[in-house]
Protein backbone atom coordinates (compact mmCIF):
# COMPACT_ATOMS: atom_id res chain seq x y z
CA UNK A 1 0.00 0.00 0.00
CA UNK A 2 2.97 2.31 0.38
CA UNK A 3 3.68 2.40 -3.34
CA UNK A 4 2.02 4.81 -5.74
CA UNK A 5 -0.07 2.85 -8.22
CA UNK A 6 -0.04 4.20 -11.78
CA UNK A 7 -3.14 2.58 -13.23
CA UNK A 8 -4.28 2.18 -16.82
CA UNK A 9 -5.88 5.44 -17.80
CA UNK A 10 -7.71 7.10 -20.61
CA UNK A 11 -5.89 9.83 -22.59
CA UNK A 12 -7.95 12.47 -20.76
CA UNK A 13 -6.98 11.04 -17.37
CA UNK A 14 -3.36 10.98 -18.44
CA UNK A 15 -3.61 14.65 -19.38
CA UNK A 16 -5.12 15.42 -15.99
CA UNK A 17 -2.33 13.54 -14.23
CA UNK A 18 0.32 15.42 -16.18
CA UNK A 19 -1.30 18.66 -15.06
CA UNK A 20 -1.19 17.48 -11.45
CA UNK A 21 2.45 16.48 -11.72
CA UNK A 22 3.28 19.81 -13.37
CA UNK A 23 1.57 21.62 -10.51
CA UNK A 24 3.97 20.02 -8.02
CA UNK A 25 7.08 20.04 -10.19
CA UNK A 26 10.24 22.01 -9.49
CA UNK A 27 12.98 21.85 -12.08
CA UNK A 28 15.47 22.23 -9.25
CA UNK A 29 14.56 18.71 -8.11
CA UNK A 30 15.52 17.05 -11.39
CA UNK A 31 18.61 14.89 -11.15
CA UNK A 32 20.29 14.68 -14.53
CA UNK A 33 23.79 14.81 -13.03
CA UNK A 34 23.01 12.27 -10.32
CA UNK A 35 23.32 14.14 -7.04
CA UNK A 36 19.80 13.38 -5.82
CA UNK A 37 20.94 10.74 -3.35
CA UNK A 38 23.09 13.31 -1.58
CA UNK A 39 20.32 15.91 -1.66
CA UNK A 40 17.70 13.51 -0.32
CA UNK A 41 19.95 12.17 2.45
CA UNK A 42 20.41 15.70 3.78
CA UNK A 43 16.75 16.59 3.29
CA UNK A 44 15.42 13.55 5.11
CA UNK A 45 17.51 14.43 8.14
CA UNK A 46 16.57 18.10 8.11
CA UNK A 47 12.90 17.74 7.24
CA UNK A 48 11.64 14.17 7.77
CA UNK A 49 8.14 13.23 6.66
CA UNK A 50 8.19 15.85 3.90
CA UNK A 51 7.97 15.40 0.16
CA UNK A 52 7.93 17.59 -2.93
CA UNK A 53 4.45 16.26 -3.71
CA UNK A 54 2.98 17.16 -0.32
CA UNK A 55 0.60 20.08 -0.49
CA UNK A 56 -1.08 20.74 2.87
CA UNK A 57 -0.56 19.65 6.49
CA UNK A 58 -4.23 18.69 6.90
CA UNK A 59 -3.65 15.49 4.93
CA UNK A 60 -1.83 14.10 7.97
CA UNK A 61 -5.31 13.95 9.52
CA UNK A 62 -7.58 13.47 6.51
CA UNK A 63 -5.98 10.21 5.37
CA UNK A 64 -6.07 8.53 8.82
CA UNK A 65 -9.65 9.65 9.38
CA UNK A 66 -10.71 8.05 6.10
CA UNK A 67 -8.87 4.79 6.72
CA UNK A 68 -10.12 4.55 10.30
CA UNK A 69 -13.69 4.94 9.11
CA UNK A 70 -13.22 2.25 6.47
CA UNK A 71 -11.67 -0.16 8.99
CA UNK A 72 -14.76 0.02 11.24
CA UNK A 73 -16.86 -1.80 8.65
CA UNK A 74 -14.42 -3.50 6.31
CA UNK A 75 -11.21 -5.53 6.40
CA UNK A 76 -8.30 -6.25 4.08
CA UNK A 77 -8.60 -5.16 0.46
CA UNK A 78 -12.24 -4.20 0.97
CA UNK A 79 -11.21 -1.61 3.56
CA UNK A 80 -8.58 -0.20 1.25
CA UNK A 81 -11.03 -0.02 -1.66
CA UNK A 82 -13.61 1.71 0.51
CA UNK A 83 -11.03 4.18 1.80
CA UNK A 84 -9.88 5.09 -1.69
CA UNK A 85 -13.48 5.59 -2.79
CA UNK A 86 -13.94 7.90 0.18
CA UNK A 87 -10.83 9.85 -0.75
CA UNK A 88 -12.41 10.58 -4.12
CA UNK A 89 -15.64 11.69 -2.46
CA UNK A 90 -13.64 13.99 -0.20
CA UNK A 91 -11.95 15.57 -3.22
CA UNK A 92 -15.33 16.40 -4.74
CA UNK A 93 -16.64 17.71 -1.42
CA UNK A 94 -13.61 19.98 -1.11
CA UNK A 95 -14.00 21.24 -4.65
CA UNK A 96 -17.68 21.98 -4.21
CA UNK A 97 -16.96 23.85 -0.98
CA UNK A 98 -14.25 25.92 -2.67
CA UNK A 99 -11.35 24.51 -0.63
CA UNK A 100 -8.97 24.10 -3.56
CA UNK A 101 -5.71 25.68 -2.37
CA UNK A 102 -3.32 22.73 -2.15
CA UNK A 103 -6.09 20.24 -2.90
CA UNK A 104 -4.84 17.02 -4.46
CA UNK A 105 -7.26 16.45 -7.33
CA UNK A 106 -7.91 20.15 -7.78
CA UNK A 107 -7.66 19.71 -11.57
CA UNK A 108 -8.70 16.11 -12.19
CA UNK A 109 -11.29 15.85 -9.44
CA UNK A 110 -12.37 12.41 -8.29
CA UNK A 111 -10.78 10.80 -11.36
CA UNK A 112 -7.26 11.65 -10.19
CA UNK A 113 -5.09 8.54 -10.25
CA UNK A 114 -2.67 9.35 -7.42
CA UNK A 115 -4.62 9.87 -4.22
CA UNK A 116 -3.52 11.66 -1.04
CA UNK A 117 -2.89 8.35 0.73
CA UNK A 118 -0.41 7.40 -2.01
CA UNK A 119 1.53 10.59 -1.46
CA UNK A 120 1.44 10.73 2.35
CA UNK A 121 1.63 7.02 3.23
CA UNK A 122 5.34 6.86 4.10
CA UNK A 123 5.25 10.22 5.88
CA UNK A 124 2.39 9.03 8.08
CA UNK A 125 4.57 6.16 9.23
CA UNK A 126 7.55 8.43 9.83
CA UNK A 127 5.50 10.54 12.25
CA UNK A 128 4.13 7.40 13.95
CA UNK A 129 0.61 8.20 12.86
CA UNK A 130 0.44 4.93 10.92
CA UNK A 131 1.51 1.67 12.55
CA UNK A 132 1.73 -1.56 10.55
CA UNK A 133 1.31 -4.96 12.16
CA UNK A 134 0.38 -8.45 10.92
CA UNK A 135 -3.30 -7.79 11.64
CA UNK A 136 -3.37 -4.61 9.57
CA UNK A 137 -2.83 -0.88 10.00
CA UNK A 138 -3.44 1.00 13.21
CA UNK A 139 -3.82 4.76 13.33
CA UNK A 140 -2.73 7.23 15.97
CA UNK A 141 -4.96 10.26 15.50
CA UNK A 142 -6.00 12.41 18.44
CA UNK A 143 -8.45 14.95 16.98
CA UNK A 144 -11.76 13.65 15.66
CA UNK A 145 -13.07 14.51 12.19
CA UNK A 146 -15.79 17.14 11.82
CA UNK A 147 -19.38 15.98 12.04
CA UNK A 148 -20.57 14.61 8.69
CA UNK A 149 -17.05 13.98 7.39
CA UNK A 150 -16.21 13.39 4.54
CA UNK A 151 -19.19 14.98 2.82
CA UNK A 152 -18.99 17.91 5.22
CA UNK A 153 -15.45 19.27 5.29
CA UNK A 154 -15.55 21.96 7.97
CA UNK A 155 -12.55 24.26 7.57
CA UNK A 156 -11.39 22.37 4.51
CA UNK A 157 -7.61 22.11 4.38
CA UNK A 158 -7.03 24.61 7.19
CA UNK A 159 -6.04 23.26 10.60
CA UNK A 160 -7.86 24.35 13.71
CA UNK A 161 -6.00 24.87 16.98
CA UNK A 162 -6.48 21.32 18.25
CA UNK A 163 -5.37 19.75 14.97
CA UNK A 164 -2.33 22.03 14.65
CA UNK A 165 -1.28 21.32 18.23
CA UNK A 166 -1.60 17.58 17.69
CA UNK A 167 0.47 17.64 14.48
CA UNK A 168 3.08 19.80 16.16
CA UNK A 169 3.30 17.21 18.94
CA UNK A 170 3.65 14.38 16.41
CA UNK A 171 6.66 16.10 14.83
CA UNK A 172 8.25 16.92 18.18
CA UNK A 173 7.78 13.36 19.43
CA UNK A 174 8.73 11.48 16.28
CA UNK A 175 11.59 13.66 15.04
CA UNK A 176 12.70 15.66 18.09
CA UNK A 177 16.29 16.41 17.07
CA UNK A 178 15.55 17.65 13.53
CA UNK A 179 15.45 21.14 12.08
CA UNK A 180 11.76 20.59 11.31
CA UNK A 181 11.01 19.99 14.99
CA UNK A 182 13.01 23.08 15.94
CA UNK A 183 11.00 25.18 13.51
CA UNK A 184 7.61 24.01 14.79
CA UNK A 185 8.74 24.51 18.39
CA UNK A 186 10.89 27.66 18.32
CA UNK A 187 10.36 29.17 14.89
CA UNK A 188 6.69 30.01 14.84
CA UNK A 189 7.06 33.66 15.75
CA UNK A 190 8.35 34.26 12.23
CA UNK A 191 6.18 33.98 9.14
CA UNK A 192 8.09 31.22 7.37
CA UNK A 193 6.74 32.24 3.98
CA UNK A 194 8.97 35.32 4.22
CA UNK A 195 12.10 33.16 4.63
CA UNK A 196 13.50 32.39 1.19
CA UNK A 197 16.04 29.69 2.15
CA UNK A 198 16.21 27.28 5.10
CA UNK A 199 19.55 28.66 6.36
CA UNK A 200 18.08 32.17 6.51
CA UNK A 201 15.47 31.41 9.16
CA UNK A 202 16.15 33.44 12.34
CA UNK A 203 15.34 30.41 14.52
CA UNK A 204 18.48 28.68 13.26
CA UNK A 205 20.52 30.84 15.65
CA UNK A 206 18.98 29.02 18.63
CA UNK A 207 19.15 25.52 17.16
CA UNK A 208 21.45 22.81 18.50
CA UNK A 209 25.02 22.57 17.24
CA UNK A 210 24.13 19.37 15.38
CA UNK A 211 21.30 21.08 13.51
CA UNK A 212 23.46 24.09 12.70
CA UNK A 213 26.21 21.84 11.36
CA UNK A 214 23.80 19.87 9.16
CA UNK A 215 22.19 23.04 7.81
CA UNK A 216 25.62 24.44 7.00
CA UNK A 217 26.56 21.28 5.10
CA UNK A 218 23.31 21.63 3.16
CA UNK A 219 23.95 25.33 2.48
CA UNK A 220 27.48 24.84 1.18
CA UNK A 221 26.56 21.82 -0.92
CA UNK A 222 23.66 23.76 -2.43
CA UNK A 223 25.96 26.66 -3.28
CA UNK A 224 28.86 24.70 -4.71
CA UNK A 225 27.02 22.01 -6.68
CA UNK A 226 24.75 24.63 -8.26
CA UNK A 227 27.56 25.44 -10.67
CA UNK A 228 27.55 21.88 -12.00
CA UNK A 229 23.82 22.11 -12.70
CA UNK A 230 24.27 25.41 -14.50
CA UNK A 231 27.16 24.07 -16.55
CA UNK A 232 25.11 21.05 -17.57
CA UNK A 233 22.34 23.35 -18.79
CA UNK A 234 24.89 25.45 -20.67
CA UNK A 235 26.06 22.30 -22.47
CA UNK A 236 22.45 21.60 -23.40
CA UNK A 237 21.90 25.18 -24.48
CA UNK A 238 24.89 25.07 -26.80
CA UNK A 239 23.54 21.97 -28.53
CA UNK A 240 19.91 23.12 -28.39
CA UNK A 241 20.63 26.51 -29.96
CA UNK A 242 22.37 24.84 -32.87
CA UNK A 243 19.57 22.31 -33.39
CA UNK A 244 16.70 24.76 -32.96
CA UNK A 245 18.19 27.93 -34.41
CA UNK A 246 15.70 30.08 -32.50
CA UNK A 247 15.63 31.01 -28.82
CA UNK A 248 19.12 31.30 -27.37
CA UNK A 249 19.85 30.21 -23.80
CA UNK A 250 23.65 30.17 -24.05
CA UNK A 251 24.28 33.71 -22.86
CA UNK A 252 21.74 33.30 -20.05
CA UNK A 253 23.66 30.35 -18.64
CA UNK A 254 27.03 32.01 -19.12
CA UNK A 255 25.72 34.97 -17.13
CA UNK A 256 24.28 32.63 -14.49
CA UNK A 257 27.65 30.89 -14.16
CA UNK A 258 29.36 34.24 -13.71
CA UNK A 259 26.89 35.13 -10.96
CA UNK A 260 27.47 31.74 -9.36
CA UNK A 261 31.24 32.25 -9.41
CA UNK A 262 30.77 35.60 -7.66
CA UNK A 263 28.61 33.92 -5.00
CA UNK A 264 31.28 31.26 -4.48
CA UNK A 265 33.98 33.92 -4.19
CA UNK A 266 31.92 35.74 -1.56
CA UNK A 267 31.76 32.54 0.50
CA UNK A 268 35.32 31.42 -0.11
CA UNK A 269 36.27 31.49 3.56
CA UNK A 270 33.32 29.24 4.43
CA UNK A 271 34.20 26.87 1.60
CA UNK A 272 37.85 26.79 2.64
CA UNK A 273 36.85 25.74 6.15
CA UNK A 274 34.29 23.17 5.00
CA UNK A 275 35.22 19.71 6.25
CA UNK A 276 34.56 17.24 3.43
CA UNK A 277 34.98 14.23 5.68
CA UNK A 278 32.31 15.51 8.07
CA UNK A 279 30.09 16.31 5.09
CA UNK A 280 30.12 12.73 3.83
CA UNK A 281 29.60 11.39 7.34
CA UNK A 282 26.52 13.60 7.61
CA UNK A 283 25.23 12.44 4.24
CA UNK A 284 25.69 8.76 5.04
CA UNK A 285 23.86 9.15 8.36
CA UNK A 286 20.76 9.77 6.30
CA UNK A 287 21.09 6.54 4.31
CA UNK A 288 20.97 2.81 4.94
CA UNK A 289 23.98 2.35 2.67
CA UNK A 290 26.77 4.77 1.74
CA UNK A 291 26.40 6.97 -1.32
CA UNK A 292 27.60 5.02 -4.40
CA UNK A 293 31.26 5.50 -5.20
CA UNK A 294 30.69 6.98 -8.67
CA UNK A 295 28.43 9.67 -7.21
CA UNK A 296 30.93 10.48 -4.50
CA UNK A 297 33.79 10.66 -7.00
CA UNK A 298 31.85 13.10 -9.19
CA UNK A 299 30.88 15.32 -6.26
CA UNK A 300 34.40 15.24 -4.83
CA UNK A 301 35.89 16.14 -8.21
CA UNK A 302 33.57 19.10 -8.59
CA UNK A 303 34.07 20.29 -5.02
CA UNK A 304 37.84 19.98 -5.39
CA UNK A 305 37.68 22.29 -8.40
CA UNK A 306 35.60 24.79 -6.44
CA UNK A 307 37.84 24.55 -3.40
CA UNK A 308 40.99 24.88 -5.49
CA UNK A 309 39.74 27.87 -7.45
CA UNK A 310 39.66 26.20 -10.87
CA UNK A 311 35.86 26.44 -11.17
CA UNK A 312 35.63 30.22 -11.39
CA UNK A 313 35.09 30.06 -15.15
CA UNK A 314 33.59 26.60 -15.70
CA UNK A 315 32.11 27.53 -19.06
CA UNK A 316 35.63 27.74 -20.47
CA UNK A 317 37.09 24.79 -18.59
CA UNK A 318 37.47 21.70 -20.83
CA UNK A 319 38.06 19.53 -17.76
CA UNK A 320 34.87 20.62 -15.98
CA UNK A 321 32.79 20.47 -19.15
CA UNK A 322 33.98 16.90 -19.67
CA UNK A 323 33.38 16.04 -16.00
CA UNK A 324 29.75 17.17 -16.14
CA UNK A 325 29.04 15.74 -19.58
CA UNK A 326 30.49 12.34 -18.69
CA UNK A 327 28.51 12.30 -15.47
CA UNK A 328 25.21 13.03 -17.22
CA UNK A 329 25.82 10.37 -19.82
CA UNK A 330 26.74 7.79 -17.18
CA UNK A 331 23.78 8.75 -15.01
CA UNK A 332 21.11 8.93 -17.71
CA UNK A 333 22.29 6.27 -20.13
CA UNK A 334 20.00 6.15 -23.16
CA UNK A 335 18.01 9.05 -21.67
CA UNK A 336 21.00 11.39 -21.88
CA UNK A 337 20.01 14.64 -23.54
CA UNK A 338 23.60 15.21 -24.58
CA UNK A 339 23.45 12.00 -26.61
CA UNK A 340 19.81 11.94 -27.69
CA UNK A 341 18.66 14.68 -30.05
CA UNK A 342 15.00 13.76 -29.60
CA UNK A 343 15.24 14.30 -25.86
CA UNK A 344 17.29 17.43 -26.40
CA UNK A 345 14.51 18.94 -28.52
CA UNK A 346 12.11 18.35 -25.60
CA UNK A 347 14.35 20.32 -23.20
CA UNK A 348 12.35 23.21 -21.75
CA UNK A 349 15.32 25.51 -21.18
CA UNK A 350 16.03 24.43 -17.61
CA UNK A 351 16.66 21.02 -16.10
CA UNK A 352 17.96 20.93 -12.57
CA UNK A 353 19.19 24.50 -12.96
CA UNK A 354 17.87 25.78 -9.65
CA UNK A 355 19.71 25.79 -6.34
CA UNK A 356 18.95 22.95 -3.97
CA UNK A 357 16.54 24.10 -1.26
CA UNK A 358 15.79 20.70 0.29
CA UNK A 359 11.97 20.76 -0.05
CA UNK A 360 11.84 24.17 1.60
CA UNK A 361 8.65 25.28 -0.24
CA UNK A 362 6.87 22.20 1.14
CA UNK A 363 8.30 22.81 4.62
CA UNK A 364 7.03 26.39 4.42
CA UNK A 365 3.51 25.11 3.78
CA UNK A 366 3.66 22.48 6.53
CA UNK A 367 5.05 24.82 9.20
CA UNK A 368 2.88 27.67 7.97
CA UNK A 369 -0.28 25.57 8.26
CA UNK A 370 0.65 24.62 11.83
CA UNK A 371 1.46 28.22 12.73
CA UNK A 372 -1.84 29.49 11.34
CA UNK A 373 -3.77 26.69 13.03
CA UNK A 374 -2.28 27.48 16.42
CA UNK A 375 -3.11 31.15 15.98
CA UNK A 376 -6.79 30.28 15.57
CA UNK A 377 -7.01 29.46 19.28
CA UNK A 378 -7.98 33.05 20.04
CA UNK A 379 -10.38 33.42 17.15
Amino acid sequence: MSNIAWLDTSPDEERQMRELVKLFSDNGTLDDIGIGQVRDALTDQLFPATSTVHTRAKYFLLVPWIYEQAARKYTGTSARTKARDTERKLIEAMRQAGHTSGLIGRVAGASVNTLPSDLYWAALKRLNIRHDDPQGVEWNVGPTPPEGFPTRVGNGLDLNQEQASWLQERILTSAPTTYLAHLVRDGLEVDITDVVLPWNHPALSTASDDIKALVDHARLFSLTIHGAGLLYNLLLAEKFDVSEGSTSYVQDYRDALDDWANDVAACQSDIAGWDGHDFWKAVDRGRNTPVPLNTRLFVDSWLAAVHGGSAYDPARSPALRTLVADRERANKGEQSRLNNDRLLRAWSGASGAGRLVYRWPNVQVLVGDIREGLSRAAS
